[in-house]
Protein backbone atom coordinates (compact mmCIF):
# COMPACT_ATOMS: atom_id res chain seq x y z
CA UNK A 1 0.00 0.00 0.00
CA UNK A 2 2.52 2.57 0.56
CA UNK A 3 4.33 1.73 -2.20
CA UNK A 4 1.18 2.27 -4.31
CA UNK A 5 0.95 5.94 -2.48
CA UNK A 6 5.26 6.57 -3.07
CA UNK A 7 4.74 5.86 -6.56
CA UNK A 8 1.38 7.77 -7.57
CA UNK A 9 3.30 10.76 -5.69
CA UNK A 10 6.39 9.86 -8.32
CA UNK A 11 4.22 10.06 -11.11
CA UNK A 12 2.65 13.41 -10.10
CA UNK A 13 5.66 14.94 -9.27
CA UNK A 14 7.00 13.67 -13.06
CA UNK A 15 4.04 14.98 -14.47
CA UNK A 16 4.05 18.71 -12.37
CA UNK A 17 7.47 18.88 -13.54
CA UNK A 18 7.04 17.90 -17.63
CA UNK A 19 4.13 19.72 -17.40
CA UNK A 20 5.97 22.94 -15.90
CA UNK A 21 8.93 22.72 -18.20
CA UNK A 22 6.73 22.39 -21.01
CA UNK A 23 4.86 25.88 -19.81
CA UNK A 24 8.19 27.81 -19.55
CA UNK A 25 9.06 26.77 -23.16
CA UNK A 26 5.58 28.16 -24.35
CA UNK A 27 6.26 31.07 -22.30
CA UNK A 28 9.42 31.95 -23.63
CA UNK A 29 8.40 31.21 -27.38
CA UNK A 30 5.38 33.81 -26.40
CA UNK A 31 8.02 36.17 -25.14
CA UNK A 32 10.37 35.81 -28.21
CA UNK A 33 7.28 36.03 -30.44
CA UNK A 34 6.66 39.15 -28.39
CA UNK A 35 9.66 41.12 -28.79
CA UNK A 36 10.11 40.23 -32.52
CA UNK A 37 6.59 42.09 -32.86
CA UNK A 38 7.65 45.27 -30.98
CA UNK A 39 10.83 45.27 -32.86
CA UNK A 40 9.03 44.65 -36.30
CA UNK A 41 6.54 47.95 -34.66
CA UNK A 42 9.69 49.57 -33.96
CA UNK A 43 11.52 49.51 -37.00
CA UNK A 44 7.97 50.57 -38.80
CA UNK A 45 7.96 53.49 -36.22
CA UNK A 46 11.52 54.19 -37.73
CA UNK A 47 10.83 54.11 -40.98
CA UNK A 48 7.59 56.35 -41.20
CA UNK A 49 9.47 59.19 -38.76
CA UNK A 50 12.52 58.95 -41.70
CA UNK A 51 10.12 59.26 -44.36
CA UNK A 52 8.13 62.15 -42.80
CA UNK A 53 11.53 63.89 -41.92
CA UNK A 54 12.47 63.22 -45.44
CA UNK A 55 9.01 64.45 -47.21
CA UNK A 56 9.76 67.99 -44.53
CA UNK A 57 13.42 68.37 -46.08
CA UNK A 58 12.06 68.09 -49.21
CA UNK A 59 9.33 70.71 -48.80
CA UNK A 60 11.97 72.92 -47.36
CA UNK A 61 14.07 72.91 -50.18
CA UNK A 62 11.51 73.65 -52.40
CA UNK A 63 10.33 76.66 -50.19
CA UNK A 64 14.57 77.63 -50.04
CA UNK A 65 14.61 77.43 -53.51
CA UNK A 66 11.56 79.62 -54.09
CA UNK A 67 12.94 82.10 -52.07
CA UNK A 68 15.75 81.94 -53.49
CA UNK A 69 14.30 82.58 -56.96
CA UNK A 70 12.56 85.29 -55.74
CA UNK A 71 15.59 87.22 -54.02
CA UNK A 72 17.43 86.48 -57.21
CA UNK A 73 14.58 88.63 -59.43
CA UNK A 74 14.29 90.94 -57.41
CA UNK A 75 17.97 91.80 -57.26
CA UNK A 76 18.40 91.54 -60.91
CA UNK A 77 14.76 93.59 -61.32
CA UNK A 78 16.84 96.53 -58.74
CA UNK A 79 19.93 96.47 -61.43
CA UNK A 80 21.71 95.72 -58.08
CA UNK A 81 23.73 93.05 -60.17
CA UNK A 82 26.30 92.38 -63.18
CA UNK A 83 25.49 89.73 -65.72
CA UNK A 84 28.89 88.69 -65.51
CA UNK A 85 29.50 86.99 -62.54
CA UNK A 86 31.34 83.78 -60.66
CA UNK A 87 29.84 80.70 -60.15
CA UNK A 88 31.00 78.44 -57.59
CA UNK A 89 30.58 74.74 -56.21
CA UNK A 90 32.21 73.21 -53.12
CA UNK A 91 31.66 70.05 -51.65
CA UNK A 92 32.52 69.24 -48.09
CA UNK A 93 34.30 65.62 -47.85
CA UNK A 94 32.72 65.75 -43.77
CA UNK A 95 29.37 64.28 -43.07
CA UNK A 96 27.83 67.41 -44.07
CA UNK A 97 26.65 68.29 -47.64
CA UNK A 98 27.78 71.93 -48.34
CA UNK A 99 26.94 73.79 -51.71
CA UNK A 100 27.41 77.15 -52.45
CA UNK A 101 27.57 79.54 -55.45
CA UNK A 102 27.90 83.28 -56.37
CA UNK A 103 28.14 86.12 -58.38
CA UNK A 104 29.72 89.45 -57.73
CA UNK A 105 27.84 91.19 -54.56
CA UNK A 106 25.77 88.26 -54.66
CA UNK A 107 26.22 84.77 -52.67
CA UNK A 108 24.29 81.70 -51.25
CA UNK A 109 25.45 79.01 -48.86
CA UNK A 110 23.49 75.56 -48.43
CA UNK A 111 23.63 73.54 -45.19
CA UNK A 112 21.82 70.09 -45.23
CA UNK A 113 21.64 66.33 -43.84
CA UNK A 114 20.03 64.18 -42.71
CA UNK A 115 20.93 61.71 -39.28
CA UNK A 116 20.21 58.24 -38.19
CA UNK A 117 21.28 58.14 -34.50
CA UNK A 118 24.35 60.11 -35.32
CA UNK A 119 26.86 62.37 -33.42
CA UNK A 120 29.00 64.09 -35.02
CA UNK A 121 31.11 67.34 -35.36
CA UNK A 122 31.22 69.89 -38.51
CA UNK A 123 32.94 73.07 -38.54
CA UNK A 124 33.62 75.34 -41.47
CA UNK A 125 33.59 78.82 -43.03
CA UNK A 126 31.87 81.37 -45.54
CA UNK A 127 32.89 84.59 -47.24
CA UNK A 128 31.18 87.60 -47.61
CA UNK A 129 32.68 90.40 -49.48
CA UNK A 130 32.03 93.89 -49.50
CA UNK A 131 29.42 96.01 -50.89
CA UNK A 132 26.73 93.85 -48.96
CA UNK A 133 22.80 95.85 -49.46
CA UNK A 134 21.10 92.85 -47.39
CA UNK A 135 21.78 89.45 -45.64
CA UNK A 136 19.66 86.52 -44.70
CA UNK A 137 19.40 83.86 -43.31
CA UNK A 138 17.54 80.78 -42.53
CA UNK A 139 17.41 77.77 -40.18
CA UNK A 140 15.42 74.96 -40.39
CA UNK A 141 15.39 71.34 -38.75
CA UNK A 142 12.76 68.69 -37.25
CA UNK A 143 14.41 65.85 -34.58
CA UNK A 144 12.89 62.52 -33.62
CA UNK A 145 15.33 61.78 -30.98
CA UNK A 146 18.62 63.43 -29.75
CA UNK A 147 19.39 67.08 -30.84
CA UNK A 148 21.60 69.30 -33.35
CA UNK A 149 23.10 72.03 -32.20
CA UNK A 150 24.26 75.02 -34.85
CA UNK A 151 25.99 78.10 -34.58
CA UNK A 152 26.57 80.91 -36.68
CA UNK A 153 29.39 83.52 -35.88
CA UNK A 154 30.32 87.10 -37.41
CA UNK A 155 33.60 87.65 -39.07
CA UNK A 156 35.04 88.86 -35.37
CA UNK A 157 34.04 86.00 -33.41
CA UNK A 158 30.84 87.13 -32.12
CA UNK A 159 27.81 84.99 -32.66
CA UNK A 160 24.81 85.39 -35.08
CA UNK A 161 22.84 82.99 -34.11
CA UNK A 162 23.03 79.75 -31.99
CA UNK A 163 20.10 76.93 -32.10
CA UNK A 164 19.16 73.88 -30.81
CA UNK A 165 16.82 71.59 -32.61
CA UNK A 166 15.15 68.71 -30.71
CA UNK A 167 11.94 66.48 -30.06
CA UNK A 168 9.83 69.17 -27.99
CA UNK A 169 9.14 71.11 -31.60
CA UNK A 170 10.32 71.58 -35.34
CA UNK A 171 12.71 74.82 -36.12
CA UNK A 172 11.51 77.22 -38.30
CA UNK A 173 14.21 80.36 -38.30
CA UNK A 174 14.33 83.17 -40.55
CA UNK A 175 16.54 86.80 -40.50
CA UNK A 176 16.46 89.25 -43.08
CA UNK A 177 18.80 92.05 -42.90
CA UNK A 178 19.49 95.62 -44.36
CA UNK A 179 23.10 95.91 -44.09
CA UNK A 180 23.75 100.16 -43.74
CA UNK A 181 26.62 101.49 -45.24
CA UNK A 182 28.27 102.38 -41.77
CA UNK A 183 27.43 98.62 -40.50
CA UNK A 184 29.26 96.73 -43.24
CA UNK A 185 32.79 96.19 -41.85
CA UNK A 186 30.68 94.17 -39.46
CA UNK A 187 29.45 91.77 -42.14
CA UNK A 188 32.71 91.39 -44.80
CA UNK A 189 34.81 89.01 -43.73
CA UNK A 190 34.84 85.11 -42.92
CA UNK A 191 32.02 83.84 -41.19
CA UNK A 192 32.32 80.39 -39.20
CA UNK A 193 29.43 78.20 -38.33
CA UNK A 194 29.57 74.63 -36.14
CA UNK A 195 27.14 72.16 -36.74
CA UNK A 196 26.61 69.68 -33.87
CA UNK A 197 24.19 66.29 -33.73
CA UNK A 198 24.12 64.04 -30.89
CA UNK A 199 22.36 60.78 -31.33
CA UNK A 200 20.33 62.32 -33.63
CA UNK A 201 17.43 61.51 -35.57
CA UNK A 202 16.62 63.94 -37.76
CA UNK A 203 17.40 66.59 -40.31
CA UNK A 204 18.46 70.16 -40.96
CA UNK A 205 19.16 72.81 -42.73
CA UNK A 206 20.64 75.99 -43.33
CA UNK A 207 20.72 78.87 -46.08
CA UNK A 208 22.41 82.09 -45.97
CA UNK A 209 22.34 84.20 -49.22
CA UNK A 210 23.85 87.79 -49.30
CA UNK A 211 23.25 90.85 -52.08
Amino acid sequence: MKSRTLYRHMFLALFLITAGSALMAQNEESEKDLQKAMQAEEMKARKDMLEDQQQKMRQMEREYSEQARIMDRSARESSRFRSSGRTTFVNSDGPFIVSGFGQENQSQLTLRKSFRETTSTSKGEFDVESGIKHFRCMISGSVGSGEIFIGIEYPDGKTFKELVINASADINFSQSISVKEEDEKKYVGSWNYVIKADEAEGNYMVQIMTH
